[in-house]
């Protein structure tokens, strides 16, 4: 049997690289006595393994983690009894909730029916594991996840202005690692933010306009830089410089939607667990931007309620899931005075299509703002670069006739 809630004691958790989020989840782990780690950032390797399993049908997210745990399997060191590869799952016209199914699947095929896998649910705000830690673990997962964002952040704020290249990227490594140890230490992560915000600060930087870019899309492909060709960096190369909605803007999305759930139910335990968890992941969420504040120029990420709300005009909110928040997302970087939207994609995912229908509408609402459906099969695209040199050539006209964004000397 795959499928586990079980004790996950003496065992190894292995956790999918999705973005660099996955070493904080895995501190929170080791915090809380288990053994666990990141599997490899996925590679040409992981399309190849993918490939191989899945019939091509399916959503890259799937055969990319499909193609990673089976690189994990193949390493002569990898003990079937004693790991458990982590995989949550959530609702939605989504194929997502499947995958799990799937990789249970491809096990069996390959003789490794003894592996397990952990399936916390976004239904239950995922917190159907780990018995009685799960309020240490929900909590150090978390700061982690949002500290490790946040220096996302800040990479993508300095890195297209630093006057030395390879500066931003050795101080944001070095961060990330800080927090790590943070986390499965339980030291101060406050602290450490504030000692990554000095390091970001002290990076010297060349003082330019560029057009602020906000990435938006399905949430494996957006934040897997591998996975969706290097979008990020290569808009930095046109001449942008590009924020992404981060990890954790989908814990706050299934928060909120256990919270109007469990009012809907009006179930008394849910409603104060969720009272709680609202209030001390705003609490988390403000205390580690703060260092930042200046640095980011104040773009805090706008709550969850407002993001919803932008959407309503355009999608039915009981549709639940990631296009709703792809389109609210878009129009809060509009209204924040970005130049463009990239809206990131798998090829056959559903809510990319729905996102796809209803992107004519809101770019004519918005007079014509620069917008650019960009889908993803692990087949490296030759017109990539041509689309998205015509996207910036807009955004850059966009940018000089529209709100000026403030520099780093403003700031």
């Amino acid at each position: 049997m795959h499928h586990t809630n079980t004790s996950i004691v003496n065992k190894k958790v292995y956790i999918p690289y999705m973005s660099d989020a996955a070493y904080a989840l895995s501190a929170a782990f080791r915090r809380c006595g288990v053994d666990s780690e990141v599997m490899d950032e996925s590679d040409e390797s992981t399309l190849d393994f993918g490939l191989k399993f899945t019939n091509g049908n399916e959503c890259m997210p799937c055969f990319v983690t499909t193609g990673d745990i089976v690189k994990v399997i193949e390493k002569p060191d990898f003990d079937a009894k004693k790991s458990v590869f982590f995989m949550p799952t959530s609702k939605g016209p989504c194929k997502f909730g499947q995958y799990n199914r799937l990789h249970e699947l491809v096990l069996d095929n390959l003789g490794y029916n003894e592996v397990e896998f952990l399936v916390p649910s976004a239904a239950k705000s995922y917190t159907d594991f780990i018995g009685d830690k799960a309020t240490v673990f929900r909590r150090a997962a978390w700061q982690g996840c949002v500290a490790v964002d946040t220096l996302e952040k800040a990479l993508y704020r300095v890195r297209p202005y630093e006057t030395t290249k390879g500066d931003t990227a050795a101080v944001y490594k070095e961060c990330v690692k800080l927090v790590e140890d943070a986390v499965e230490l339980g030291k101060d992560i406050f602290y450490t933010m504030e000692v990554c915000a000095k390091k970001f600060e002290k990076i010297p930087k060349k003082d330019e306009e560029r057009p602020l870019i906000g990435i938006v899309g399905e949430i494996f492909l957006r934040l897997n830089k591998f996975t969706n060709n290097f979008t990020a960096e290569k808009v930095e190369a046109l001449g942008g410089e590009v924020s992404v909605v981060p990890t954790y803007k989908w814990i706050t999305f299934t928060t909120y939607e256990y919270t109007v759930n469990s009012f809907r139910n009006k179930k008394v335990k849910d409603m104060l667990l969720s009272f709680l968890v609202n209030y001390y992941q705003k609490k988390d969420e403000t205390g580690m931007f703060k260092p930042f504040k200046k640095l980011l120029r104040n773009h805090k990420e706008t709550n969850i309620k407002d993001i919803l709300s932008y959407s309503k005009k355009y999608l039915d909110l009981s549709l639940g899931g990631e296009a709703i928040l792809t389109v609210g997302e878009s129009v809060d970087f509009a209204k924040k005075g970005y130049s463009g939207v990239i809206s990131i994609h798998p090829f056959h995912c559903m809510p990319g299509s729905i996102v796809q229908i209803v992107s004519k509408k809101f770019r004519e609402d918005l007079n014509n703002f620069p917008w650019i459906n960009l889908w993803f099969d692990g087949q490296e695209s030759t017109n990539l670069m041509l689309r998205l040199e015509a996207f910036m050539h807009q955004a850059k006209r966009w940018n000089s006739r529209g709100v000026k964004n403030e520099s780093f000397e403003a700031a």
